[in-house]
């Protein structure tokens, strides 16, 4: 007869991984920041592979000089690590203030810190149970799904850890506390207008731009943003009374392929034609600040706005460590804790 051992059940060790697409913390971060970039075929996807990554070098060597100099606008880096850090922190608070003790990393896609780093110290801290949340609320393969393929390849080349319960959080464009969190900030920055009624105030919604093709071939980006677009309108009109005027375009265009439209560009222009004096626009795919706010629209967008005659530009800030936001994250943590961790379908949701 034989007895097996007794196995002593393995305490429970929760952990959060937030994903993000990462940024040059400083001016010699820019040219590797932009190789990691260009050669994720997630991201950008040549029709021959093998040219993937010589493309990735090329562009990094093209684009570095002009990249170098947007950031020096701005500081001389993104902040997006930093401030990651500190959503990541207050996640963590949060969570505990909530019952839930759990440790949240960070991991980036294309900067320090990558999720393949951030993943040998899930391993280091031998986290049994891990939600993988993307700070990215609308699903596209370029985001959410390059940052889940990086972490699949992870526990694959890992077999020993098939025993580590994980779920992944796909997209959340209508969480209630984004949606919460986008219209507390709207609001408040309408009210700074010289003309603050609903009425008088165009919303600019600006997404960063994908490839239509990706869209074409059932990505749902642009759905979603529609969906978060929608439930803000509502959380609006709740609150003021009304529904301002919206519209949604897109900026951060990158090469010759044709993106989603229209562009922010264009739009500001637009609207300048139809006599608006006051646009507000709002980082609808940012959760934290970037080059995209930062310097597209507080520099660049701005000095267009003067240009065509938009006397009053201003933008909502990105949600960063907003509390509203940071107890939605919570929530949602807390929801794929209640679901069981469905394994097999959250990787093949998350692009596996």
């Amino acid at each position: 007869m034989n007895i097996r051992p007794f196995k002593r059940p393995q305490p429970v060790r929760l952990g959060v991984l937030l994903l993000n697409l990462g940024g040059p913390e400083k001016l010699a971060d820019v040219e590797p920041f932009l190789r990691n970039l260009f050669s994720d075929p997630s991201i950008i996807r040549l029709p021959i592979p093998a040219l993937q990554r010589p493309f990735g070098w090329l562009i990094a060597r093209l684009r570095r000089g002009k990249s170098r100099r947007l950031y020096e606008k701005i500081g001389g880096g993104s902040p997006q690590r930093r401030i990651t850090t500190e959503q990541a922190a207050a996640l963590q608070d949060e969570l505990a203030r909530q019952g839930v003790q759990a440790r949240v990393y960070v991991g980036m896609v294309c900067w320090h810190p990558l999720i393949e780093s951030t993943f040998q110290q899930v391993l280091q801290d031998r986290i049994t149970h891990l939600v993988v949340l993307p700070l990215f609320p609308h699903f596209s393969v370029t985001t959410t799904g390059a940052a889940a393929k990086k972490l699949i390849r992870c526990f694959d080349q890992h077999g020993g850890v098939r025993e580590m319960r994980r779920s992944y959080v796909t997209h959340y464009e209508t969480e209630p506390g984004y949606i919460a969190a986008l219209a507390d900030l709207i609001a408040e920055e309408m009210r700074r207008f010289p003309d603050p009624r609903p009425e008088a105030i165009q919303l600019l919604f600006s997404a960063h731009s994908i490839p239509t093709k990706y869209v074409e071939r059932g990505d749902p980006y642009l759905r979603h943003h529609e969906r978060t677009i929608a439930a803000v309108m509502t959380a609006l009109e709740r609150r003021l009374g009304t529904r301002p005027p919206h519209r949604l375009s897109f900026q951060s265009k990158v090469g010759p392929v044709r993106w989603l439209e229209p562009s922010t560009e264009d739009t500001l222009r637009r609207l300048a034609g139809e006599g608006h004096e006051q646009v507000l626009t709002v980082p609808i795919s940012f959760v934290s600040e970037h080059i995209e706010t930062l310097y597209e629209l507080d520099i660049q967008y701005q000095a267009l706005a003067q240009e065509v005659g938009i006397p009053h530009f201003r933008r909502v800030p990105a949600l960063n460590c907003h509390r509203a936001f940071i107890r939605g994250l919570a929530g949602l943590v807390r929801a794929r804790l209640a679901a069981g961790y469905p394994l097999q379908a959250a990787e093949q949701a998350a692009g596996g």
